[in-house]
């Protein structure tokens, strides 16, 4: 829920989350997708990219 929070605060969709990590949409949905594991390493990832700390 944070991701999406900071996402919703800096106005980043995910298809521009996906751009700026350099993965596919697909990949960065499932980070939001609350049934799917997502890796620590993916979500300090996105964290990063939107200047935010896991």
């Amino acid at each position: 829920m944070a991701l999406y929070e900071a996402m919703r605060a800096q106005g980043v969709s995910k298809a521009e989350l996906a751009r700026r990590l350099g993965w596919p949409v697909t990949q960065t949905q499932r980070l939001l997708d609350l049934r799917h594991a997502s890796r620590v390493d993916q979500l300090e990832a996105a964290f990063a990219v939107l200047g935010k700390r896991l």
